[in-house]
C-alpha cells in the first residue's frame, strides 16, 4: 500500500443502529479490527471497543469515508509490522535450533 492521504486523524463516536435499520459490511481489515459498512445510503467505517460496543467514524459519502478507510488500512497495516518487529528485537537469537519438520 501507499502512504495515507493527508486526512485528518478520524473522530470516533458511538455506533447508534436504529432499529429495524439494515447494515451491510462488505469488507473486513486483515484481522477484523476494522469494517467498511453501507447502511441508509451513507459509508461509515466500524470498530469493537474493550467493551465490545461498536464506535463509528467518517459517516457520509463513498468518496470522503473511503479516503478514510484507505487511511486507516495503511496505519492497521503499520501497527501490525511493528508488532512483528518488536517481538523480533525481543526474542534472542536460537542458534543450533532444528527448522521446523527438519531432524537434527
Amino acid at each position: 500500500m501507499t502512504q495515507p492521504p493527508d486526512e485528518p486523524v478520524p473522530e470516533w463516536e458511538p455506533y447508534l443502529r436504529p432499529p429495524r435499520d439494515r447494515i451491510r459490511i462488505t469488507e473486513t481489515s486483515c484481522c477484523g479490527a476494522l469494517e467498511w459498512a453501507c447502511q441508509g445510503g451513507q459509508f461509515l467505517i466500524l470498530r469493537r471497543t474493550s467493551t465490545g460496543q461498536y464506535e463509528e467514524t467518517a459517516r457520509g459519502l463513498y468518496r470522503h469515508a473511503r479516503s478514510v478507510w484507505e487511511a486507516l488500512l495503511i496505519l492497521h497495516e503499520d501497527e501490525h509490522k511493528r508488532k512483528v518487529r518488536a517481538r523480533m528485537a525481543t526474542r534472542p537469537k536460537q542458534r543450533g535450533q532444528a527448522l521446523p519438520g527438519k531432524a537434527t
